[in-house]
């Protein structure tokens, strides 16, 4: 069969116009311009674009983001129980795998022997045997299966956020590698990728709660003063009063909110030491909160640890989800951020939320024309808001999405259907993204980002001409040599080098693959060794005329001997490009998949279709002299 010339040509002119018809959409699609583009309609401009080859991150900017899995967070999360030696344990860990740069969880199980902490107590539900190291190998798991599931959860995001081709794989035993080309709000890109999107419906604890938590937290700062006032000497909290009673309850009861505002920008030394955490909080619009520029105080005295133990149980503070300006009586602006006490029990959490879609609110609603997330429910969720709704009516409700309180409404009547609205968005973006969120769905362990890389489009453009000039060179240079070097017999390896090129862009055309610069580096090496098979054939060729054999002899006999020399070297490098296509990840496993395509292809082009071209000249007209 292959050798019956007509079979031959027959497949060279199959794949040539394959190849031709993989590489059509790239060339219309790059070849456009934008106004071609803006012209065009929708569904085919992307279609279009979907058939072509995609250009990664460092052709055509975007962004480059390392993201690391809270492991610590997702510990104590996965715990049944919380008691504070098993929070202490887990910080312990935490700081001394970070100072080590050793594996967390091999100093979680020495911390845990060292303290004499029985795991199983706290994760009755993942070991099944009782020592420690069986419920670290349990973890651990968890910790696998989390990572799995957050590659899913991030991939569902980034394919609603409208990213083509974005790479999203695994790096390591805690980290994921987000690579988006072609993003322009790179802002916008990292908070949808780093949102936990924890969805929960708490009750906003009344005014009592709330002033009762206030006057803990004082009582326990003014009692560190006095003690550290005392030359070291030790004072318990329960024995400081407070050197003015003054009723915090007058902070929910301002008359007019805008002239409390307007009176006092900055809070008085003399009520801060007498209320040093109520002292910062005033009555704004919307509820109880801090100027801007006493956020970062009221802040620091929250996340401290002592302070939170002083926090009932029951109740923990949130702040809104973002800064809020208004113009007080003198026509000036004054931005704030309210402070929410709400029940640390959720009524509803974000796995009983359905279907949530971004939409402008219909007319007749108090955010008429704003744009919000409407929500259903599941069956559970929907018998569980129907319930809390009715017990609960004129009690205000706070709508918690990462541990920031978007909207906190009044209940106004029992609503039994499970649909509800979120509002309070600073654009039509951020509703989109919070919705899209909440669909992909609640990540098991927050995500850290440890290394962030943008990449503009200028840089892209710049690094794709510099490639094609260094693809271009390489090609003449080659060509020349093998002309030179090989005078007649160089032209077929010319020929044979062209379609080479064209075939493995062809190839990465239909197999979807992204070009990279590396990509382009493999594609250039790809071109020298495509040639290297000719060289072969070419050395065997001669050396077979030299010991007397006819032209048509001396090339059957150079390509049989060849082909074999040439089938190890190509499979050996075959081999090590597989590796790193298998395990590499970004710019290596592109190279990796341009050079294995491209030796695949040198393999058809150098020993297939140069002899095709040998075996029709010499067919035709018997040779008696071959320009090799």
């Amino acid at each position: 069969m292959f050798k019956s010339l007509n079979f031959r040509w027959f497949v060279v002119a199959m794949v040539l116009l394959g190849a031709g018809y993989l590489i059509w959409p790239t060339y219309t699609y790059y070849s456009m311009d934008e106004t071609q583009k803006n012209e065009m309609d929708a569904s085919h401009l992307k279609e279009l674009r979907n058939s072509s080859i995609n250009l990664g991150l460092d052709l055509q900017g975007g962004m480059y983001v390392l993201l690391e899995a809270g492991v610590p967070e997702l510990v104590s999360k996965l715990a049944s129980k919380h008691p504070d030696e098993l929070k202490e344990v887990i910080k312990l860990a935490e700081e001394s795998a970070i100072a080590n740069r050793t594996n967390f969880f091999g100093e979680f199980l020495a911390f845990s022997d060292q303290n004499e902490l029985r795991l199983i107590k706290y994760y009755t539900n993942l070991a099944t045997q009782r020592d420690n190291a069986s419920v670290v190998e349990a973890l651990k798991t968890q910790r696998d299966n989390a990572i799995a599931s957050a590659l899913e959860i991030i991939r569902n995001r980034v394919d609603e956020f409208g990213v083509s081709e974005p790479t999203i794989q695994k790096y390591g035993a805690n980290r994921i590698i987000v690579e988006l080309a072609g993003v322009q709000d790179s802002e916008r890109a990292r908070n949808l990728i780093q949102r936990t999107a924890s969805l929960e419906f708490n009750l906003v604890l009344n005014e009592q709660q709330f002033t009762s938590a206030l006057e803990k937290i004082d009582n326990h700062l003014l009692a560190n003063t006095e003690a550290k006032s005392n030359e070291g000497e030790e004072v318990p909290a329960e024995d400081v009063e407070p050197e003015a009673e003054e009723d915090l309850e007058a902070i929910f009861e301002a008359d007019d909110i805008l002239e409390d505002v307007s009176d006092s920008f900055t809070t008085p030394e003399d009520i801060l030491s007498e209320k040093p955490f109520s002292g910062y909080l005033k009555a704004l619009p919307g509820g109880i909160g801090v100027i801007e520029s006493e956020y970062e105080a009221v802040n620091s005295i929250l996340e401290n640890e002592e302070v939170q133990k002083q926090i009932p149980r029951e109740g923990k503070f949130l702040w809104g989800s973002r800064f809020e300006s208004v113009q007080v009586n003198d026509g000036s602006y004054v931005t704030y951020r309210l402070l929410f006490y709400i029940a640390t029990r959720a009524e509803i959490s974000g796995g009983m939320v359905q279907n949530p879609q971004a939409t402008i609110a219909s007319t007749g609603s108090n955010v008429s024309g704003q744009w919000v997330v409407n929500l259903a429910m599941s069956n559970e969720g929907t018998r569980k808001w129907s319930r809390f709704t009715g017990a609960n009516i004129g009690k205000q409700v706070a709508i918690v999405l990462d541990n920031h309180v978007y909207m906190a409404p009044s209940i106004q009547d029992k609503i039994p259907t499970g649909r509800t609205q979120i509002s309070g968005f600073a654009d039509v973006n951020e509703a989109k993204d919070i919705a899209n969120v909440l669909r992909a769905g609640e990540l098991p362990a927050p995500v850290n980002i440890i290394e962030e890389r943008t990449v503009g489009p200028s840089l892209g453009s710049d690094s794709i001409t510099s490639g094609r000039k260094a693809m271009v060179y390489g090609f003449l240079a080659v060509m020349v040599f093998m002309l030179i070097y090989y005078r007649g017999a160089g032209i077929l390896a010319n020929i044979a080098l062209l379609l080479n090129v064209v075939i493995v862009i062809a190839v990465l055309a239909g197999i979807d693959a992204t070009l990279t610069l590396p990509g382009i580096a493999g594609l250039i090496l790809t071109i020298g060794m495509a040639v290297d098979a000719n060289v072969i054939i070419f050395e065997r060729i001669r050396e077979e005329l030299s010991i007397g054999k006819t032209v048509r002899s001396a090339i059957e006999s150079g390509y049989e001997r060849a082909f074999l020399a040439i089938f190890d070297a190509n499979i050996t490098t075959l081999i090590a490009a597989f590796i790193l296509a298998g395990m590499g990840s970004g710019p290596i496993k592109g190279f990796a998949i341009t050079l294995s395509t491209g030796i695949i292809c040198s393999m058809f082009t150098a020993v297939f279709v140069t002899r095709t071209i040998f075996m029709t000249i010499s067919n035709n007209k018997p040779l008696e002299k071959l320009s090799i």
